[in-house]
């Protein structure tokens, strides 16, 4: 299984939702009979199933992490392989108005990078 992109919306985040999963290919819901939605469901299982093992940080400790670095309210956050690697990306809204990307090693959750947005 091939996962490129996962948002988790903020109110995912809040807790009072569900996930919302961007698809692989972009355009509609069927595919040459292909459920997008399925596919979706099962990346969404693919990366609970590696937080449970250990083979990468919960949503929840990359928050901490993220958060000991700038304080605000998180906007979005995405879950991205990049050169076999997978990282989070995380956009935060700090209390100047401003918002901040970081990306941290999912594996790890050290901060990677860090930028202001425009």
């Amino acid at each position: 299984m091939n996962i490129r992109i996962i948002v988790f919306s903020t109110i995912a985040l809040a807790g009072t939702a569900g996930l919302l999963v961007t698809g692989l290919s972009g355009a509609g819901n069927e595919r040459d009979g292909h459920d997008e939605d399925d596919d979706k469901i099962h990346e969404h299982e693919a990366v609970r199933g590696m937080a449970e093992r250990g083979d990468i940080l919960s949503l929840e400790q990359i928050l901490q992490n993220a958060r000991q670095h700038r304080d605000g309210r998180v906007l979005e956050t995405e879950l991205e392989e990049k050169r076999g690697e997978l990282v989070y990306e995380v956009e935060i809204l700090d209390d100047n108005g401003e918002v901040w990307e970081m990306k941290l090693d999912a594996r790890s959750g050290e901060l990677l990078e860090e930028e202001q947005e425009d």
